[in-house]
């Protein structure tokens, strides 16, 4: 592991990168976005042949036209959100409540009326860090989110810092559980991406995902069950460019019988038909399915 001290210089690059970027206005960063679109997808093919894969494995009866549509919308889609993400720097409050309209930002502070913590499970839809970054602006409820750090030491404190502008807790998935414990005590939300592929030897739940069997983390039920929380899926459409919306949705409320199903089918099947709806906003880049069920059943 890399000590503190080598940490630094990759550190100051990532700050010197980000911050030189974000001063760009946001239409000079989707031209930006544009020509690496350009350079990335169409010339050097970069992780283009994963992302069609990917698309033609959930999607085996779309045409290829169709495929290759959605691959470049996508592959789009994905840029834009790396630009945004490093324009977030320079937005205030005022920004994300401009750019993202939280349709029903009463229901969050309803539940938490009847109950301590209320779960918002979200997913790779839209832009993720903005998601978090406007609830943080608009609502005034404390928020605490589980993420898993980023191998390049440099960019996951800049992400730290960033998801943090506005007051939100972020906490480190491996030593979670004290953390939410403590957090639990003055109440408020957590939020959790669910959507990823857990380690081997993660505890899995597992369930048909676009026709593949897929696995799911299990920290959402067991957060829910812990807390006797509410269960609420947060989910992130794109408008036109630079312009979300987000609407929040009741998935499961305590009091949990034993079953599993009932706070993960759920949630599985909300990202399911979001993504049937528009495959293009959800992020394809990487090996959702890495290995089968019948290795890690």
């Amino acid at each position: 592991m890399a000590s503190p001290t080598s940490d630094k210089p990759a550190r100051r690059r990532a700050q010197l990168l980000i911050g030189t970027l974000s001063r760009l206005p946001l239409p000079v960063l989707y031209g930006l976005s544009n020509l690496l679109h350009i350079l990335l997808y169409r010339l050097f093919r970069f992780q283009r042949r994963l992302l069609i894969a990917n698309l033609k494995r959930a999607f085996p009866d779309k045409a290829p036209t169709e495929i290759q549509r959605l691959a470049a919308a996508a592959y789009r889609n994905a840029l834009d959100f790396l630009f945004e993400s490093i324009k977030a720097w320079r937005f205030d409050k005022h920004d994300f409540r401009q750019r993202v309209e939280i349709e029903n930002p009463a229901l969050p502070a309803e539940l938490l009326q009847l109950h301590q913590v209320v779960l918002v499970l979200t997913s790779h839809c839209g832009n993720w860090e903005w998601l978090h970054l406007a609830c943080a602006a608009a609502l005034d409820i404390p928020i605490a989110a589980v993420y898993n750090p980023l191998n390049h030491r440099g960019v996951d404190t800049a992400l730290l810092d960033l998801r943090t502008r506005f007051g939100s807790t972020l906490i480190e998935n491996k030593n979670a559980l004290p953390e939410l414990l403590k957090f639990a005590r003055q109440g408020g939300l957590i939020a959790l991406n669910a959507d990823q592929s857990p380690r081997p030897e993660d505890d899995k739940y597992w369930t048909g995902f676009l026709g593949i069997d897929t696995a799911f983390f299990t920290g959402p039920d067991k957060l829910a069950r812990l807390f006797k929380a509410p269960v609420v899926y947060a989910q992130m459409r794109r408008g036109r460019r630079g312009h979300y919306g987000l609407h929040f949705s009741i998935l499961a409320q305590p009091p949990y019988s034993p079953a599993t199903d009932e706070i993960m089918r759920p949630y599985v099947r909300a990202v399911e038909a979001q993504i049937r709806s528009t495959p293009q906003d959800w992020f394809w880049l990487y090996k959702r399915w890495k290995y089968k069920k019948s290795m890690y059943g």
